[in-house]
């Protein structure tokens, strides 16, 4: 079966499912700090992007941490391969899935850097994300009142890619400068 899910496919999907344009915004936000790891890593940029987009897919629908990725895991049979919906479904550690996989640890570290990244977007004078350089970020990532729900241990998860901690978070800052438009920062 091919579950090649386009950037655009993945974007469509969630907004039949997500209705809070922060919660789509922060979905794009990973799918392209997602794509930016795959190609540091030589990993499937499409493939990565299309999970991080989706990762919260049913975060609108269901009732909390308690079964959050299990709608996700039924509403994406079909749209995604196995390893994609195990990826998605680890990120949420209440599943008890272990972090096996560059893609399943990447995810758990992407989606808690890109609520440092927009945090340090914000405070910029312009409030955008040309103006964050992978230095002060880092300053941010040190900086334990910055951003204090930005989980900085899942962060850490991206040491186990076989990155530094400021390589993966360059990465970051620059998968979300490339959709900068769209996040609107």
């Amino acid at each position: 079966m091919d579950t090649t899910v386009s950037r655009d496919e993945a974007i469509a999907l969630v907004r039949k499912h997500i209705r809070k344009e922060n919660n789509v915004k922060h979905m794009i936000a990973v799918g392209a700090i997602m794509r930016e790891v795959a190609l540091r890593l030589g990993e499937d940029p499409e493939t990565w992007e299309a999970v991080g987009i989706l990762h919260d897919i049913d975060f609108e629908l269901c009732r909390g941490l308690e079964d959050h990725t299990l709608m996700a895991r039924d509403m994406l049979a079909g749209v995604l391969d196995g390893e994609a919906i195990r990826s998605i479904m680890a990120h949420n550690e209440r599943m008890g899935i272990p972090l096996d996989t560059l893609m399943k640890k990447a995810l758990v570290a992407s989606d808690a850097a890109s609520g440092l990244v927009v945090a340090s977007a914000l405070v910029m004078p312009t409030k955008r994300l040309e103006e964050v350089r992978p230095e002060t970020l880092m300053k941010k990532y040190r900086d334990k009142d910055f951003a204090r729900g930005a989980d900085r241990s899942r962060m850490r998860v991206a040491l186990e890619l076989g990155m530094t901690l400021e390589a993966f978070m360059a990465a970051a800052l620059a998968g979300m400068k490339r959709v900068s438009g769209e996040l609107g920062l």
